[in-house]
């Protein structure tokens, strides 16, 4: 919560002197350089927002390219986990494919973030939950199925990101 009330802070000094920029490179300088709060989502997620406030389009291009990059190597990790052990089980599917129809069934690109998954799966189970489909016994008996799917999804996919195993 420091780090906003420190740009609270910066912009409303900027309004009382109205010489200078709130946002500009300078506030290093002055001392005002941004705590790091050891996560690098929140930090990255500054960096955006401070190229964006500049109107920094060469920074907020170069941020997606690393954003894009991180998640192409994280995808990449997250198939490597799998693919080194699975291929020596005798008649068992590929835990990868299994894991990526899981993905898919949430709606997310294989090896997605934690925390995507877990806001995935508690928007689409809001969604698709069967008390809100109780006019129609078709379409209950449609959303308990899919919820069903979604519960045994996620806690695939959370067994495989707390234990690296997926259970059978």
């Amino acid at each position: 919560m420091d780090p906003i009330f420190d740009r609270l802070e910066t912009l409303l000094k900027s309004l009382w002197n109205q010489d200078r920029d709130p946002f500009s490179q300078d506030r290093r300088a002055e001392g005002r350089v941004r705590p790091s709060s050891g996560d690098s989502d929140y930090s990255d997620a500054m960096d955006e927002l401070d190229a964006f406030l500049r109107n920094d389009r060469e920074a907020q291009e170069r941020l997606e390219a690393e954003r894009r990059r991180r998640a192409e190597e994280e995808e990449r990790r997250a198939r490597s986990r799998y693919s080194s052990g699975a291929s020596g089980r005798p008649g068992g599917a590929d835990p990868s494919a299994r894991l990526a129809g899981d993905y898919k069934t949430l709606g997310l690109p294989f090896g997605a973030p934690m925390s995507e998954v877990k806001a995935a799966y508690k928007r689409l189970l809001k969604q698709h939950h069967p008390d809100r489909h109780g006019s129609s016994p078709e379409d209950q008996k449609k959303a308990t199925e899919f919820s069903a799917r979604l519960n045994e999804a996620y806690s695939r996919i959370e067994a495989w990101t707390n234990t690296g195993k997926i259970p059978e």
